[in-house]
C-alpha cells in the first residue's frame, strides 16, 4: 500500500501545481479586467471634470468680453468728451486773452477754461481706471484661452496596460510562468 502512496504524492503535486496555475492566470485576467475597467472610469470622469472646465471657461471668457466691450464705449465716449471740452477749453483761453472784452469777462473765461480743464483732468483719471481694468479683462481672456487650449490639448491617455503591470501582477505571472515551464519540463521526461 505505501507504494502506490508514493505514486500520489508526485501526482498531487502536479495537480497542485496546475492549480495553482490556473488560479494565478485567472487572477491576473481578473486584475486586468479590473484596472481596464478602472482605467476607463478614471478617463470618463477626467473627460467630464475637464470638459466642465473648457465650458465655464467659455462662459467667463464670454462674460469679461462683453463686459470689455462696454467699458470700451465708455473709454471711447470719454475720450470724445475730453476732445470736446479740450476745444471748449482752447475757445475759452482765447477769449480770455480777447483785449476786446472786459476784465470781469475775462475772468468768467478765464475760469470757465479752468473748469474745462479740470473736467478734462477728471475724465483722462477714469479713463486711466477704465483702462487698468480693460488690461485686466484682456488678461481674463487670455487665461480663459489658455486654460481652454491647454485643457483640450492635453488629454492624458494613459493606458490601462500601466495600472495592470503593478509589481504584484508580474511577480504573480513569472511564479505562473515558472510553474508552466516545471510542469511542461516534468511533462518531457
Amino acid at each position: 500500500m505505501p507504494a502506490p502512496l508514493l505514486l500520489a504524492i508526485p501526482l498531487g503535486i502536479k495537480a497542485v501545481c496546475w492549480g495553482c496555475t490556473l488560479f494565478g492566470i485567472g487572477y491576473c485576467a481578473k486584475k486586468g479586467h479590473d484596472a481596464y475597467k478602472e482605467g476607463q472610469k478614471t478617463k470618463r470622469e477626467r473627460l467630464t471634470l475637464k470638459g466642465r472646465s473648457v465650458e465655464e471657461a467659455h462662459k467667463d471668457k464670454e462674460q469679461a468680453r462683453k463686459e470689455a466691450e462696454e467699458i470700451r464705449k465708455k473709454y471711447d465716449e470719454n475720450e470724445q468728451k475730453i476732445k470736446d471740452l479740450e476745444k471748449k477749453s482752447e475757445d475759452a483761453r482765447n477769449k480770455s486773452n480777447d483785449t476786446n472784452l472786459s476784465e470781469e469777462e475775462r475772468i468768467m473765461w478765464r475760469n470757465r477754461a479752468k473748469n474745462y480743464d479740470d473736467e478734462i483732468n477728471l475724465l483722462r483719471g477714469n479713463n486711466k481706471s477704465i483702462s487698468d481694468r480693460l488690461k485686466g479683462l484682456d488678461n481674463r481672456i487670455k487665461d480663459n484661452n489658455k486654460i481652454i487650449s491647454g485643457t483640450l490639448s492635453n488629454l492624458d491617455d494613459s493606458h490601462w496596460i500601466w495600472s495592470f503591470l503593478t509589481l504584484e501582477n508580474i511577480v504573480i505571472m513569472g511564479a505562473c510562468y515558472a510553474m508552466y515551464k516545471i510542469l511542461k519540463d516534468d511533462k518531457q521526461k
